[in-house]
């Protein structure tokens, strides 16, 4: 983790596209040399994200995430920057479109979300559970592989997922409204039958996401 000044930030985000922001001031950069910095605002001077802070989490997670075989971004530098209250990451901009864009423009949907669909499996074959998990976060490469991006949210389970983790994750993949319309338009059980069958659960197990 390196200390920066302002100078040093306004330096590093001169000219910067902003991609992000909200309320609380910019949270996504694109600079000019096709590379990212992301930021994580403090909530609580005395809270777990000031120790443990979420620029951390990320690359941790990134890291790992490459090293089982899913694609994801390459953190090149964790900051924190005293002046603007922020810690960060930069990394390059990992190429390729996000699920929620291509999914409004494809002609071949049923292709994607079948992909979509064993992604999902091969996440929680991993014990991988993305709590952010949503078409916006998934991006499909140009070799057509699927990654992660903003992956902060992210946990590594040493045991199998249960049901009750897998039912959770789908019902964030449904959360937003406009995704949830997709899932609809395609058939959310149909969705999860894909998912069943990449996944291996067992025929007793799958009622259970029925209630979904």
């Amino acid at each position: 983790m390196k200390f920066i000044s302002g100078a040093e930030y306004q330096r590093l985000a001169q000219d910067a596209e902003v991609l992000e922001r909200d309320a609380f001031g910019d949270k996504v950069l694109l600079c000019k040399d096709d590379r990212i910095i992301k930021l994580f605002r403090i909530k609580r001077l005395l809270s777990l994200s000031f120790f443990y802070p979420y620029s951390v989490r990320f690359a941790r997670n990134a890291r790992h995430l490459n090293r089982v075989g899913i694609p994801s971004v390459q953190v090149e530098q964790l900051f924190y920057c005293p002046s603007i209250r922020r810690h960060g990451v930069v990394y390059p901009l990992l190429q390729g479109e996000t699920l929620d864009h291509l999914l409004e423009e494809s002609q071949d949907e049923d292709g994607l979300m079948s992909q979509l669909a064993k992604f999902i499996a091969e996440l929680h074959k991993k014990k991988i559970y993305f709590r952010s998990l949503h078409l916006g976060n998934i991006l499909q490469l140009p070799d057509g592989r699927l990654g992660l991006i903003d992956v902060a949210d992210l946990s590594f389970s040493l045991t199998p997922l249960s049901i009750w983790q897998r039912r959770r994750n789908f019902r964030h993949l449904l959360r937003r409204p406009e995704h949830r319309v997709v899932f609809e338009q395609f058939g959310i059980d149909r969705f999860i039958e894909y998912y069943l069958d990449a996944a291996d659960i067992p025929q007793q197990k799958r009622a259970e996401f029925q209630t979904l």
